[in-house]
């Protein structure tokens, strides 16, 4: 009667064990849930920025005045004009330089991205700088 005695107790504790094991487990996931969940979400790029555009000229420059860095491949250039006319211009179309005058693939600080239309931009024309997710700047010639 013993030796069965000793084998029951051995039972209950490993029993016990894998329970308390079991517990943990599951408290780790909830609070990682949980705490995972309070992290914030990512946010739009927010620039500032100063358009400049001589007249009768058809290179626009945008300077970029503080805030984030965004990335060349990331950035349009759309000129909206009178009725339907839309023109859109990607990473080749323009280029950025740095703060330096060097040539660089991410429009930061002190930069300026320097794009050269079709046409010469005209009063009532809108142009704006966008990313993929929002408008970084819109302004009316």
């Amino acid at each position: 009667m013993n030796g069965k005695k000793q084998y029951e107790e051995a039972v209950s504790s490993v029993v016990g064990e894998m329970i308390m094991i079991v517990l943990v487990i599951i408290l780790v996931a909830l609070f990682a849930t949980s705490a995972f969940s309070l992290i914030p979400g990512g946010r739009d790029a927010s620039v500032d920025i100063a358009m400049t555009n001589v007249s009768g000229d058809s290179t626009v420059i945008f300077w970029h005045k503080g805030g984030d860095w965004v990335e060349k491949k990331d950035l349009t250039v759309v000129i909206l004009g009178e009725g339907q006319d839309r023109n859109e211009y990607t990473a080749p179309d323009f280029f950025l330089y740095d703060h330096t005058g060097n040539r660089t693939g991410a429009f930061d600080l002190g930069g300026r991205l320097e794009v050269v239309l079709d046409r010469p931009l005209e009063g009532g024309d809108i142009v704006r700088l966008v990313t993929q997710t929002n408008v970084v700047y819109s302004g009316e010639i």
